[in-house]
């Protein structure tokens, strides 16, 4: 009988039982897994919600998760119009200008609408120099801005902005509901209402934040799934490394960049998924004011640099987890990065000549700011400081009085400090590096670096803005001004039921929750 049937017909319902399954599986497989509540562990307590406004880069881990930006970027600070609050965007010149089209359909938190009137109010907030904004040394490039329709702005430029995209996937290019500014006023930092995946729902000051998905979010995944995954996420503050491990151990928080001693163990466990940046931050730079004695002597700023042994910092107290400085404030993986520029560097030798030509000879005393965590290696730095006779005096303050202390007020020579990676060097170059850049603490007029500095800014091709960059590092590190001494490298932890670790770790090393999600 079998001889006789037509083998095709035969395996009709196998084939056809296949596709079904197929069909229905890989549509399965494919939706991700939404809810849940995310508990993250992070060191620090941001200064402000509002992103225009925080002074600390540790905000970012806050902010980030209820902003999104008017050009987003990829972690190598690519471009990407499809997670944009612009579709697109286009240079022009003679007149300088950048225009965007914006995205329709998006509304803040509060429900009012995003549109070219309420980007106009967020740029000219941020230029206001009564704003005192974080990002607005970097933004005076733009002249004025322009609404030319509801969806449409144009930023009037005074020069080329090579960097102009990448600096808007960064705090300037958050936006901020004016209507909430204009209701809130000064309580506005802590109520911040943006576009993003998730808003506030509860700030208890010093210990956490908790925020809930915004079920109105535009966004959407590779897959056209609707963002976020999650449902709630809190960020607790646990400043301990030992209470932090303890604590994804056991199980009460679910996601954390691991402590280094912490980290070795980490990565052996089947119980936990992990996923390593290499430079995500710049665990520890000194920094120094060029106008306070005794630093404003550049023999003596040498003889400080060429006393700090990073390798011994790193194998001590970072369990050399971390990497040496080989580089400025541009890291591995960075664009303008660039191993072979000279820098200060470890040398006893070095150090006696440089107190003679500095006219210390015997030595000389000063005092460094800083914030509690950093006491452990600043105290290795003041041992190895003491066997030149140099004298270094430790005042650890809070990072607002830091803040004021350092860089409004000038009062001390030298600070010591972590900062975020900032792939675009025009960040660091106009906050740190310009004559009235919000964390340059001497503010001493250097037309030349400025003028250097607004060229790079204002090239678009990036193998001649690399050459720009390297002088300036150059320069920089030869004056020995602001010297990293240590890398990070963060190696994010979380257990097996927390999925898209890979996904976490943005451009400058900050957490974005968006496309986490539990089982």
């Amino acid at each position: 009988m079998l001889k006789h049937m037509n083998i095709k017909n035969l395996f009709k319902p196998v084939i056809l039982l296949a596709i079904f399954f197929s069909f229905f599986l890989g549509k399965a497989y494919a939706e991700p897994s939404y809810g849940g509540h995310l508990r993250v562990g992070i060191p620090k307590f941001p200064t402000s919600l509002d992103a225009h406004l925080g002074r600390s880069g540790w905000d970012a881990y806050y902010w980030r998760q209820i902003t999104d930006h008017l050009v987003d970027a990829d972690r190598g600070l690519t471009p990407r119009a499809e997670s944009s609050l612009a579709e697109s965007w286009e240079f022009s010149e003679n007149p300088d200008a950048l225009t965007l089209t914006l995205r329709k359909g998006v509304t803040f938190h509060d429900g009012t609408n995003f549109d070219a009137e309420a980007v106009k109010f967020n740029i000219d907030r941020i230029l206001d120099a009564k704003t005192a904004a974080t990002p607005r040394a970097a933004f005076t490039i733009i002249t004025s801005v322009d609404v030319l329709s509801s969806h449409k702005v144009r930023f009037n430029l005074s020069r080329p902005w090579g960097s102009g995209l990448a600096m808007l996937a960064d705090r300037g290019g958050t936006m901020n509901s004016p209507a909430a500014i204009l209701k809130l006023g000064e309580d506005y930092g802590w109520n911040a209402v943006s576009t993003g995946p998730f808003k506030i729902k509860e700030v208890v000051s010093g210990s956490h934040i908790h925020f809930v998905r915004n079920e109105n979010y535009w966004g959407k995944d590779k897959d056209g799934n609707r963002l976020p995954y999650l449902d709630e996420v809190t960020v607790k503050v646990v400043k301990d490394p030992s209470v932090l491990t303890a604590s994804l151990r056991s199980g009460e928080i679910d996601l954390a960049y691991s402590p280094h001693k912490d980290a070795k163990a980490f990565k052996e466990d089947s119980n936990f998924n992990h996923f390593s940046m290499e430079a995500g931050k710049m665990q520890l730079i000194v920094i120094f004011n060029l106008a306070k004695a005794p630093v404003d002597n550049i023999y003596l700023r040498k003889a400080i640099t060429h006393s700090i042994d990073p390798h011994f910092i790193n194998k001590a107290l970072y369990f050399g987890e971390n990497t040496v400085a080989d580089s400025g404030m541009w890291p591995t993986g960075a664009w303008a990065h660039d191993p072979n520029v000279a820098r200060p560097h470890y040398d006893p030798k070095k150090v006696k000549e440089f107190l003679k030509q500095g006219g210390k000879p015997n030595g000389f005393e000063f005092s460094v700011v800083s914030f509690g965590s950093m006491k452990p290696a600043l105290e290795i730095i003041q041992a190895q400081l003491a066997q030149n006779g140099i004298k270094m005096n430790i005042d650890i303050l809070s990072g607002a009085a830091i803040n004021a202390a350092m860089y409004k007020e000038g009062k001390y020579a030298m600070a010591a400090t972590s900062w975020s990676r900032y792939p675009e060097p025009d960040w660091i170059g106009s906050l740190m590096y310009k004559s009235d850049g919000y964390y340059n603490a001497g503010k001493l007029p250097n037309p030349e670096l400025d003028a250097l500095l607004e060229r790079g800014a204002s090239l678009t091709d990036v193998e001649e803005r690399k050459k720009v960059y390297k002088e300036v590092n150059s320069y920089v590190l030869d004056q020995s001004w602001v010297v990293p001494i240590i890398y990070q490298t963060f190696t994010a932890v979380a257990p097996k039921k927390v999925k898209g670790l890979e996904t976490l770790t943005m451009h400058d090393g900050k957490m974005n929750f968006r496309l986490i999600s539990m089982d």
